[in-house]
């Protein structure tokens, strides 16, 4: 006689099954019948493999601030595990004039709490680095160029912003003191270090992870003997038809224990690469949340991450190639002008030598 799932007891399914579940599997258990439903909503389960996910998020306050979320930790894990997605290809018909609609930085309240950055940064699936920081949206953050750091300095943390205590082990990757990473490493590190930045909105119930999960680059800064590993993820801007990138660099220097992470930087840039500010950052952040203006939440792997990002790179080709056919335009228009003026000029002398005869 065959076993069914309902012949099985709800606690060994609860205690001893779900548990070894990972978020996707869990979810797509909950999905398979009613009774599996109700025993994958159990809110520790969800805790736990959140917890595990992202060991920032232990930190009490930003604990109790999920509990508090519509779905307690599993709305946290579905907001926050797929990768924020935008169809680059969809908004190839964006203005250049990088105008912004009226009244649209100032749609976003400006609220008592601060929205919360957890970042977390795994090396081969070890953590290596968990920090939570709190910013306040103050005057200078809204209206000065976005730059949010997470960092181990004291000296270096933003005033509005308070940081706590986390996560920060080496890297077990040997490099030259003098010379720093070579290619080999660099391409090791792009593939091995693995980041996420969630940020939370106290207000909305809300997260999003900015981090395109895998990086995107990886360079040797010769000056300062510094590796830096960038993640980029695409975003409606302010104005819809706008793309913008949410730009995270992992700064990494080099200790006698290997490889150390710095500090991690977050800034958003349009395509014209002007560093976006505080108040036009929660306003795309919103979109994000929301899922507007084509923005999805999608589990993807690495070749569309990269296929996302070349789309990028091609968009801004683009709009620098038209950009200068149309600069070419208004040079050409001038110079026309010029031309008519001085072709006007030369006709006019040439009549009024003729009325003076």
């Amino acid at each position: 006689m065959a076993t069914t799932l309902r012949d099985i007891h709800p606690d060994i399914i609860r205690q001893h099954l779900l548990p070894k579940l990972d978020g996707r599997s869990l979810s797509s258990a909950a999905t398979a019948s009613s009774d599996l439903h109700a025993l994958c909503s159990d809110e520790a389960l969800w805790a736990d493999i959140s917890k595990s996910t992202w060991p920032s998020i232990t930190h009490p306050r930003v604990n109790r601030l999920i509990s508090t979320f519509p779905a307690g930790h599993r709305s946290f894990f579905q907001d926050s595990f797929p990768d924020l997605f935008t169809d680059v290809t969809r908004h190839q018909s964006y203005s250049f004039t990088s105008k912004q609609p009226d009244g649209a930085t100032s749609s976003y309240p400006t609220s008592s709490e601060p929205f919360i950055s957890a970042v977390d940064i795994r090396y081969q699936n070890d953590v290596v680095y968990s920090k939570v920081q709190f910013t306040e949206a103050t005057i200078d953050f809204l209206s000065s160029a976005l730059r949010v750091e997470v960092n181990d300095d004291p000296t270096r943390i933003q005033s509005g912003s308070g940081q706590s205590p986390g996560i920060s082990r080496p890297i077990d990757l040997k490099v030259d003191d003098l010379s720093g990473a070579d290619e080999a490493t660099l391409s090791h590190l792009k593939d091995s270090l693995k980041l996420s930045w969630i940020v939370i909105d106290p207000t909305r119930k809300r997260a999003c992870n900015l981090s395109s999960v895998k990086a995107v680059s990886a360079r040797q800064d010769w000056m300062s003997n510094e590796t830096v590993v960038r993640y980029v993820t695409v975003l409606p801007g302010v104005d819809p038809d706008e793309m913008v990138q949410c730009k995270i660099e992992v700064v990494l220097g080099v200790s006698s224990d290997g490889l150390h992470v710095k500090h991690v930087v977050l800034k958003v840039m349009d395509l014209k690469c002007r560093c976006l500010n505080g108040r036009e950052f929660l306003v795309i952040i919103k979109g994000a949340f929301l899922e507007e203006n084509n923005v999805r939440r999608k589990v993807m792997d690495d070749k569309k991450r990269w296929r996302s990002y070349i789309e990028l790179k091609e968009v801004k080709r683009e709009k620098k190639v038209r950009e200068r056919i149309e600069e070419e335009r208004r040079d050409n228009e001038v110079k026309m002008n010029y031309v008519f003026i001085l072709v006007s000029f030369c006709f006019s002398i040439y009549f009024l030598s003729l009325l003076l005869q």
